[in-house]
């Protein structure tokens, strides 16, 4: 068989014998259509007739059949196994007396802030554990909000040049104000005059 032509197998069908062009998978399945020409059918129109009949990459020595086309489904992801949470550590009595310790240290009740730059977060840094810990147990003390001196001082000057600037504003209204007042009165009083030509 040349690699230009389909193979031709002839079977007796009803006493009459019928031509059968093939197509062969590498799985083994073998596709066949029947060729009722006087003559050899070309390569071409069987190629097609395969086609149609779901085979793929259709050449006369071998083809892919219709099972090996069809798409593989996709491999089903198998489910990771769920892995059980620790629950988050709690603080144990060393770490309370610490924190503790710490802030009787750091936190000016009086005042109701930390002193200086201290805070929730740079005490539970100091003492390495977490700051939500410090947060609970200045909470649990009775303690004020997580605030800070220099906090305090910076919210204290920025309200003060805030008001500084809010009543420049409101004095140079004012002064713009009062001075286009007296520029319309005398406008006024220069237009009710009127003007008094040379006679």
């Amino acid at each position: 068989m040349s690699r230009n032509q389909f193979r031709t197998v002839s079977e007796q069908e009803n006493g009459q014998w019928v031509r059968y062009r093939l197509l062969a998978c590498r799985c083994g399945a073998e596709g066949r259509i029947k060729d009722t020409s006087a003559r050899l059918l070309p390569v071409s129109p069987l190629a097609e007739a395969f086609r149609r009949a779901g085979w793929t990459n259709v050449k006369p020595d071998r083809g892919t059949c219709p099972s090996c086309s069809a798409p593989k489904p996709k491999p089903i992801p198998q489910e990771k196994p769920v892995m059980a949470v620790e629950p988050p550590r709690q603080p144990n009595t060393e770490d309370k007396r610490r924190i503790r310790e710490a802030l009787f240290a750091h936190y000016l009740e009086d005042k109701g802030c930390y002193a200086k730059a201290h805070s929730d977060r740079s005490v539970g840094q100091s003492l390495n554990v977490p700051f939500a810990w410090v947060s609970a147990t200045r909470e649990a003390l009775g303690f004020g909000p997580d605030v800070n001196e220099a906090a305090s001082a910076f919210n204290s000057e920025v309200g003060a040049i805030r008001q500084s600037l809010t009543d420049l504003q409101d004095e140079v209204l004012k002064l713009v104000a009062n001075r286009c007042d007296e520029l319309e009165k005398r406008l006024n009083a220069v237009e009710r005059a009127g003007y008094k030509g040379a006679a």
